[in-house]
Order: C-alpha cells, then sequence, then structure tokens
C-alpha cells in the first residue's frame, strides 16, 4: 500500500544518502573496476541521475559543467584544450617563452602552419640537412605524422592546422632504441592550480633500432617515432612481461628505467626536477584562461573542486638526458594491454579517486547549504560577501584542503600550491595574467593563493603608496556622489570597467618602430584608483572594424592578423588566428594600416565557416559553446 511504498522511499533514501554514484561515458574497462573496487561506490542508473562523479572518455562542454551541482564533479577542464591541442600548446608556450626565454626552453622549436610558414621555409638551408617533424594539429597516436628535410615537402593547405618542430635528431637511447616518456599529472583544481606527478609512468620504446634520420629513412615511422600505437604493429614489437626490469619489451616501468639510470651513474634526481618544472610552468602559462572560464560557469563555486583532469604528458630525453616537452594529451589511454599497463593505470586511477576525497557527507553539506540559501532568497535576508570576503573564504579552504591531501598522496607528489613553490614560480604566474589580460582586454580575476606575500602584506597597510589594494580599499570608504554612480551604471551597461583606466584618456601615439599607424585600445592593465584625466579632444577614436575585416591585432609575438568573425553590444568582437585559434569577446590592441573595405571576404589562410569555432581553447579563447569573455 501507500505506507509501503512510503518505506522504500525512505530507505532507498537512507541508502544513497550513504554511497558515492558514478557515471561513466568511457570504453575503458578498468574504470567500472577501480570505481566499484571502492566501498559504498555504486555506479548511477542513468545519466541523469543524482551522480557525484562523472566521467568521460572526451572533452565535457561549458553547458554540461555550468549544469552540474556544487558537489558534483567531472574529469575535465573546461579549456584544457589551450594545452592538449598541439597548435595551442606552442602559442600559449611561445608566448611565454618570448617573456622568459630560459624558463621556457624545455620544448623544441615550434612553427604553427601555415600562420608562420614563411619563417618556417627559411629554416631550411644548403649548409645544414636540418630535419623537421610535421603533426596535425589535433591528431592522436602518431597519424598524420611525418618528417620533412626538404623545403618542398612543407605542406601548403592553408585549411588544415599543422604544428612543426625541430626534430631532436640526437636523443637518449636504452637498448639502442629512441623512447618517450609518458607521465601522468592529476590537475585536481586550477585557482589555485593543483598539480600532482604521480611515481607510476611508462617509458614507450620504437620497435627498431635508431638512426639518425637522413632521405632514406625518413619514412620509417618505427625508427622516429615511438607512440605505441603504431610500433605495436610491428611485428618485432615486445609486449613487457616482467614490470620490474628496465630491459624487457619495447614498454617499460618509468620506476625501473629511473633505478636503471642511477646505476648507470646519471643524475636522475636533477631530471626529475626539471621535468616537475616544465610540468608547473606548462599548466601556469594557461592557469588565466582556465580560472576565467571555471568561474564564468561556476561563480559561486568558493572550493576549487568541480573539475579534475588526469593529463598524460609525453616527454623526451636528449643524448645529455635534458627533458623536451612533445605534448601534453588531455586523455590518455587507460587500455590494459599487459601486466605493466594494468600495474601502472589502476594505480594512477585509485589514488587520483582518492586524492579528490569523495565523500557523502559533502554532498549532504552542499545540499543543505543550497536549501539555506533558497530560503534566505525567498525572504529577502541573502547577504552577498564582498570581493576580499570571499577571497578570504577560499583562501581558507585551500589551505584545509591541502593540509588534507598532504596526508593523502599515496604515490603522488605535489608539484603546486605551496608557500615554496608559489614563490617561486610567483613573476612567471603574473606574467601569464597579464598576457591574457593583454589578450582579452579583460582585467582578470585575483588569483587565490596560500600565502600572501610579504610586500603585499606591507601594503596592505593603510596609506600605503604601493598598494594598489591598499589604495583601493581606500576609494572605496568615499562615498559616490549620485553623478558619479550614474557613470560607474552606464560605464557597467556598455561592459567597460566601473572606473575609467587611464589608458582611455591618453593619446594613442604612433608605435616606436617609427610607423604612422596609430595603436588605438591599449588593454594595459591600469589600477583603480589612479587620477582621472580629462579626455584629450585629440583621442585617435576605436576604428570602427566589421565582421569579416581582417585587421592586425598586439598579442605576445607581435602583431598578428586576424579575421574579425563577430561584433558584440558592448564592443568587444571575436577573433580568429590563421591557425583556427578562436577568441570570444576581446578587446584587443589595433593596428589600422588602412580602413576596412565595405563587404571585404576573409583573407586566404583564414579558416570559413562556423566549425571553426570549434577549434577554440588557445590562452583566453573558449571555443565551441564557452563562455563569454570577462565582464
Amino acid at each position: 500500500g501507500v505506507g509501503g511504498a512510503r518505506e522504500r522511499r525512505r530507505k532507498k533514501a537512507a541508502e544513497r544518502a550513504t554511497q558515492i554514484s558514478f557515471w561513466l561515458e568511457s570504453k575503458y574497462e578498468i574504470l567500472p573496476a577501480v570505481c566499484g573496487s571502492f566501498e559504498n561506490w555504486q555506479e548511477a542508473p542513468s545519466v541523469t541521475y543524482d551522480f557525484d562523479l562523472l566521467w568521460c572518455d572526451t572533452a565535457i562542454t561549458a553547458d554540461r559543467f555550468m549544469k552540474l551541482k556544487p558537489y558534483q564533479k567531472m574529469n575535465h577542464f573546461v579549456g584544457m584544450s589551450s594545452i592538449t591541442r598541439k597548435n595551442n600548446l606552442g602559442r600559449n608556450l611561445l608566448r611565454m617563452r618570448k617573456q622568459f626565454p630560459k624558463e621556457y626552453k624545455f620544448f623544441p622549436d615550434t612553427w604553427i602552419l601555415p600562420t608562420d610558414l614563411s619563417d618556417f621555409k627559411l629554416q631550411f638551408s644548403n649548409s645544414k640537412n636540418r630535419t623537421f617533424i610535421i603533426k596535425p594539429d589535433n591528431g592522436c597516436q602518431g597519424k598524420g605524422i611525418f618528417l620533412v628535410r626538404d623545403v618542398e615537402k612543407v605542406p601548403v593547405d592553408f585549411s588544415t592546422t599543422f604544428v612543426a618542430q625541430r626534430y631532436l635528431h640526437k636523443p637518449f637511447l636504452l637498448d639502442g632504441f629512441k623512447f618517450d616518456l609518458r607521465l601522468y599529472v592529476l590537475v585536481a583544481g586550477c585557482d589555485p592550480l593543483r598539480i600532482f606527478l604521480h611515481k607510476r609512468g611508462l617509458v614507450r620504446l620504437a620497435s627498431e633500432s635508431y638512426v639518425e634520420p637522413s632521405g632514406k629513412n625518413l619514412q620509417q615511422s618505427m625508427v622516429h617515432l615511438t607512440n605505441y600505437a603504431i610500433n605495436k604493429m610491428n611485428p618485432n614489437f615486445e609486449e613487457n612481461t616482467n614490470p620490474d626490469d628496465a630491459q624487457d619489451g619495447h614498454k617499460r616501468s618509468w620506476e625501473a628505467v629511473q633505478a636503471f639510470l642511477r646505476t648507470e651513474g646519471h643524475d636522475v634526481d636533477t631530471l626529475n626536477s626539471e621535468i616537475e618544472d616544465l610540468i608547473v610552468k606548462t599548466l601556469i602559462a594557461v592557469q588565466p584562461s582556465l580560472s576565467h572560464f571555471y568561474h564564468s560557469c561556476q561563480p559561486d563555486d568558493l572550493d576549487n573542486s568541480m573539475c579534475f583532469e588526469i593529463l598524460g604528458f609525453d616527454v623526451m630525453l636528449d643524448c645529455k638526458l635534458q627533458p623536451w616537452l612533445l605534448e601534453v594529451n588531455h586523455a590518455p589511454s587507460f587500455a590494459t594491454e599487459s601486466d605493466l599497463d594494468r600495474i601502472v593505470k589502476e594505480e594512477v586511477l585509485r589514488d587520483s579517486l582518492e586524492l579528490l576525497h569523495f565523500v557523502p557527507e559533502a554532498r549532504r553539506q552542499k545540499k543543505r547549504e543550497a536549501k539555506e540559501k533558497m530560503e534566505q532568497r525567498a525572504m529577502g535576508a541573502v547577504k552577498k560577501a564582498s570581493m576580499d570576503e570571499r577571497m578570504e573564504i577560499e583562501r581558507d579552504k585551500a589551505r584545509q584542503r591541502t593540509s588534507w591531501e598532504d596526508q593523502n598522496l599515496n604515490s603522488y607528489k605535489r608539484l603546486y600550491p605551496s608557500e615554496q613553490s608559489e614563490q617561486e614560480y610567483m613573476y612567471i604566474h603574473d606574467a601569464a595574467i597579464n598576457i591574457w589580460e593583454m589578450l582579452m582586454g579583460g582585467t582578470s580575476r585575483r588569483s587565490i593563493r596560500l600565502s600572501q606575500p610579504e610586500e603585499e602584506k606591507d601594503n596592505d597597510k593603510p596609506g600605503s603608496k604601493n598598494s594598489k589594494r591598499g589604495n583601493t580599499e581606500e576609494v572605496k570608504k568615499e562615498k559616490r556622489t549620485p553623478e558619479q554612480v550614474r557613470e560607474v551604471v552606464e560605464r557597467l551597461m556598455a561592459g567597460c570597467s566601473a572606473l575609467p583606466r587611464a589608458s582611455e584618456s591618453r593619446v594613442h601615439r604612433a608605435s616606436n618602430r617609427g610607423d604612422k599607424d596609430s595603436v588605438i585600445g591599449s588593454p594595459e592593465r591600469e589600477s583603480a584608483h589612479e587620477e582621472h584625466v580629462q579626455p584629450s579632444p585629440h583621442k585617435t577614436p576605436r576604428p570602427d572594424v566589421q565582421v569579416g575585416d581582417v585587421i592586425k591585432v598586439q598579442t605576445n609575438l607581435g602583431w598578428e592578423n586576424v579575421n574579425v568573425r563577430a561584433k558584440r553590444t558592448n564592443g568587444k568582437i571575436d577573433i580568429q588566428f590563421k591557425d583556427g585559434e578562436y577568441m570570444r569577446s576581446v578587446l584587443p590592441r589595433i593596428l589600422r594600416v588602412s580602413p576596412p573595405s565595405p563587404g571585404s571576404a576573409p583573407a586566404p589562410g583564414f579558416p570559413t565557416g562556423g566549425s571553426a569555432c570549434g577549434s577554440g581553447g588557445g590562452n583566453g579563447s573558449s571555443g565551441s559553446g564557452g563562455p563569454p569573455g570577462p565582464p
């Protein structure tokens, strides 16, 4: 009867309250096995079920992330394609290399084709027979990769993006074979970045003995490429039969190989330190865009815990045991075709899920908080925390989480954040934020850091002349007049900052190169408390660019041609680079050489059609379905 049905529902709800529910959209058998091995973990009956964990083998759209509840987690970050697509990885690391040539020398010289085609062709000379490796920008498993030594063999296809890299012709060899490393990196948060490196890893060997590239052997992929998907097709390929043997098979344990290198007298500790350094620097380069996408999709989240991602970093060692980053995989394979695969990948998955701290109480707590907030909203008693109060809450939560993680690392090693690592990489992180602001034409949200720099502590004191925060707080204490309030509202409605920037009232001069062209719309970050300068009557207006125009915008790589794809009501525009990178709602610096002609068509070399939006994901790009730019 009715009473029996009510009792069954009550028992079902009580049982659900003690369980962790997971929904998997994966082809790998190891995933349900690992998830099901945890106590009180149960697979969700459907995708509409109230699950705690969502796992997809493919990227997850921003729309899907926005619909998640505060206690749910998914295994991808929106915008991580800014390093997992080869062209975006190259573009973002090149931007950082221009700022820090020594710190970002850990990846081979890179050209994005066809954007850099002219410069790339200059690398071929008669005096030296240089070899380059060409990769499709979004390929995987070695598909479409080839080597070139002849400029005539360089692809000239303006509808496809390729990445060209200088070939490492003197790699470190194991038993005469070229190899690379597959390292598993867990990114458990983006603001602050939470980066962990697992001690387990795979060493993937080519299946034919290495010889330096020449015109005769460029087509021998099993000599030059280390991709498992290619080499396993070789009849000479040998599977590993002993995970502890560093000289068994064409796929080996990274732990066993490290032990072997130590017996050979190599400095493995320095090697590991350099690998860890390149991992942190790669992720810091895109932290501002990851944080922007995350907070745009989930503006009320304070825990920085709704997304995580297990990345596969592919690293190659040269003859001097110097590590070189080849690429970053957003969906590393979890296939278990050997005992070695099963041991490594099962431990990586288990340790990752444990470190993410899935507990039923967290779900119940989030539901209680949501209910209380709805009741307060209904009564009109909602109190919104200030930005400083919110950031202090987020910092406290980050510290508590860090403390818990340090007690539950298992085989993971924390790379970031810690007080020491924050100080060590702060100047690089600040530069990444400045680059992102320059590209987006907006001001970045202040990043959460576990420790407050000493100079910031000093500057927070009232009256400090060097503190943006201190001066901003003093400004906030001054009550605005009705005219000032009206001006702020009008500026915000127009998509501008609340207070005018000094750059808005300056006369823009010609570039330092002596060009007569005017540079319009400086995105320089100016603090809110700077003295307001009256607009000059000679101020150069922003050009009225139209959809379809080809303009030059300033990036960290210099002036680049872009195609205007959309124009927004607040004055911002959507732009697309020649390599397909798409940026939404930006306000870049524009170099106008000549006025646009009405109805001008896109220049040759730009991808056409709406499908190009889906190829975005560069630093500051959202790709298909991404969130809007900074408000």
